[in-house]
């Protein structure tokens, strides 16, 4: 069933080629009595269909942005339906045809994941080597009583809960990505094809081993979140790689270490989380977190003693410059999205009269400046 799938996929992609053709529904209106020729259930072609056209999709959008686009056939085959398909207790049943089914055998945690209260399977996708079932969650977002502020920097993402502040340390991540590029330099083999396969696999365990630490970080904070019914608030970081580009000054040697920053890819994880247990995740401008005091508001500045700590003259604290970048974060949240405070004596109470021109009842609340 997998490789007639793949065969139906890719009869789909080339006639959406030849006829300029991305979209579902005209595609099925001309082209789907074409398919009669495969002997499976009419569900699984939708699915194919499907499947096809959202490649094509995919690599129009590419070409319009003039990204190098790759070939949309598949090569290796898989089956992917949300039709018929049943779970029962331990065992995935995949229909046939004529009231036949397989069954798939599941694990002891996606059996565990699968009878959560408000799991409901949608779909499932299964290669020769892998089963994916996707699911859905009813879920209802809460109301935060408190923030945690996230100040991500390049060797530690620090952050700031009601009650303290926690600083995780990142440089391995740094050690990861610089002694995958030693690895890689030190290949010598003269055989382009062997050295994109070994090329493969080295990227592919870089990418899984920063995912696992970050996984571990993104999962604490999530947690944290959820004990202190809070949410989680983020700095808006945009035009980060601008930086640091060619030509702007800086080394080779430090151009690639920020250019490993994986700042993105910790709001990810913890965005899929967090919208998985109901937390809110809110940005907040980064303007200024690093320059006033957490206290007291005032202008901080260098504490010329220690390294990397801040002292404010007005109330003779000192602190770590990325704890104080993540309290000055969690407070703009909580000021802006749980708290706000805005001018309130500006509400009108209603229209005086018919004959007056009338005014919209504002709300208070949403003149906070932002």
């Amino acid at each position: 069933m997998m490789d007639m799938f793949k065969e139906i996929v890719n009869h789909c992609i080339r006639l959406g080629l030849d006829n300029n053709i991305s979209t579902l529904k005209k595609f099925s209106s001309m082209f789907y009595h074409e398919l009669d020729i495969y002997q499976i259930q009419s569900k699984y072609k939708l699915t194919a269909m499907s499947q096809a056209c959202g490649r094509l999709s995919q690599m129009k959008d590419s070409i319009k942005k003039g990204k190098t686009v790759r070939s949309p056939f598949v090569r290796k085959p898989f089956l992917v339906s949300c039709y018929g398909f049943k779970i029962n207790g331990m065992l995935l049943s995949i229909p046939t045809g004529n009231r036949n089914y397989v069954n798939v055998i599941l694990n002891d945690y996606t059996t565990k994941k699968l009878s959560e209260d408000g799991i409901k399977p949608r779909s499932f996708t299964i290669t020769p080597d892998l089963l994916s079932i996707c699911i859905r969650k009813e879920i209802q977002e809460i109301t935060p009583q408190n923030v945690i502020g996230i100040d991500r920097n390049l060797r530690n993402v620090t952050i700031s809960t009601p009650t303290d502040s926690i600083m995780y340390k990142t440089g391995k991540l740094l050690s990861i990505k610089e002694n995958s590029q030693f690895v890689r330099a030190s290949f010598r083999r003269n055989d382009r094809r062997v050295k994109n396969k070994f090329f493969t696999q080295q990227r592919n365990r870089q990418s899984s081993r920063i995912q696992q630490f970050l996984h571990k970080i993104s999962k604490d904070i999530v947690s944290r979140a959820k004990q202190s019914i809070a949410a989680i608030i983020f700095e808006d970081l945009k035009g980060i790689r601008k930086l640091y580009r060619k030509g702007n000054g800086q080394g080779n040697r430090f151009r690639r270490k920020l250019n490993s920053w994986s700042f993105y890819e910790l709001q990810r994880q913890i965005q899929y989380k967090a919208a998985w247990d109901g937390i809110p995740v809110m940005f907040v401008d980064p303007k200024r977190t690093s320059k006033l005091c957490p206290i007291c508001g005032e202008q901080i500045q260098e504490d010329r003693l220690q390294l990397r700590k801040l002292l404010c003259n007005n109330c003779g604290i000192s602190m770590d410059r990325d704890v104080v970048a993540s309290m000055n974060i969690a407070h703009k949240g909580w000021s802006r999205f749980c708290h706000p405070r805005g001018l309130s004596g500006e509400a009108m109470k209603g229209n005086p009269g018919n004959f007056q021109p009338v005014i919209l009842r504002v709300d208070g609340s949403k003149l906070a400046s932002t």
